[in-house]
């Protein structure tokens, strides 16, 4: 009697540690398979240069099979936190979402979950930029300035006089109620100062939020080779903070008497989370242009403007040495709010242009 149940308990201990190994493995091919996936596709459309992506076939498996020799990274895939021990090629992350710790994610990302500190050194080089750019001189024949939005879906906090049907938090898929539409009035306002503007209110979401960034750069290229005269390039977003994080009040400042949301310019060094991109970004000129844009909105409109945000991503900022990703408002201001701020940030950005 004794001896069937040690052989029972013995043979239920075996089946449950084989069942237990099954599902392990089964799990490791899953996320493994889900990560090839992920990379290739990251890898094919950014973080690669030109170069690679004619021999991408080859290349791209390479880096997906260094990535994969490393379990660190799939460690840091499933579980982001850990992302600071990897030391992988970067991907492109979303903008800036306010402060480190009031900053949310809209859509998972590879390896990255809360960005880490930026570096000593970065803090350090930026603490001895100056504004010191000089003259701005748009000249020639042709649109001078791009405006465009790799997260066009960003919609506002819900305004009851102008109610808008949402996708998902704060997204829309009605362009006319989303940061495209402050898009049109930045547009607007710059051409009545005679600015030559292309704004481009092309959909790079697409139900896909995480690969934004692939398609909007494709539209720059295609912006680039149409019309050489394109010198200043914006990617238009808009800001979003935890629920409860900040007060409402706290996003505006009030012009004429008016409600006025925020903004701020989002730098990126293209040194990546987990590696850096292949082609860099001249991130100290692009600083340079967003502080001098900054001090200006400021001097004119004080409080408007937040400081220079700087990230290790790269936001397509490769493309030129006046290229800038700006937060216009948040999801705890309304579209209208933004639009103001727009128009502000218009005048600003005249200012300093020739």
């Amino acid at each position: 009697m004794w001896g069937m149940v040690h052989i029972r308990v013995y043979r239920l201990r075996s089946v449950m540690y084989y069942i237990f190994v099954i599902v392990l493995l089964v799990l490791v091919l899953f996320f493994g398979y889900r990560l090839v996936s992920r990379l290739h596709m990251k890898d094919s459309g950014d973080s690669l240069d030109q170069t690679d992506q004619n021999n991408n076939g080859k290349q791209i498996y390479l880096k997906v099979f260094n990535k994969l020799s490393d379990p660190r990274n799939i460690l840091a895939y499933q579980m982001p936190f850990l992302s600071g021990i990897s030391d992988n090629s970067s991907v492109e992350t979303s903008a800036s979402r306010g402060n480190p710790e009031e900053r949310i994610m809209d859509a998972p990302e590879i390896f990255l979950k809360h960005e880490p500190d930026m570096s000593q050194e970065i803090k350090i080089e930026i603490s001895k930029i100056k504004d010191d750019l000089g003259s701005i001189t748009l000249t020639g024949e042709g649109p001078q300035i791009l405006i465009y939005h790799t997260h066009s879906r960003e919609a506002y906090k819900p305004d009851p006089e102008n109610p808008y049907k949402a996708v998902e938090a704060f997204r829309c898929d009605d362009l006319d109620y989303t940061v495209v539409k402050v898009g049109d009035v930045l547009s607007r306002h710059l051409e009545s100062k005679g600015i030559s503007v292309l704004h481009d209110r092309t959909e790079h979401e697409q139900g896909d939020h995480a690969t934004a960034y692939v398609r909007s750069l494709k539209t720059i290229q295609k912006r680039m080779d149409e019309y050489k005269s394109l010198k200043i390039f914006i990617d238009l977003h808009r800001n979003a903070y935890k629920e409860g994080a900040k007060s409402p009040d706290e996003e505006v400042v009030y012009i004429n008497g008016e409600r006025v949301a925020k903004l701020f310019v989002v730098i990126g060094t293209g040194q990546g989370y987990v590696g850096g991109f292949s082609k860099k970004p001249d991130w100290k000129e692009n600083y340079k242009f967003a502080l001098r844009l900054t001090n200006k909105v400021n001097e004119l409109y004080p409080g408007l403007a937040k400081p220079v945000y700087v990230k290790p991503s790269r936001y397509n900022q490769h493309v030129s040495t006046k290229a800038i990703l700006v937060e216009v408002g948040s999801n705890l201001t309304t579209l209208k709010e933004a639009e103001r701020a727009a128009y502000y940030l218009a005048e600003a950005l005249s200012r300093i242009v020739e």
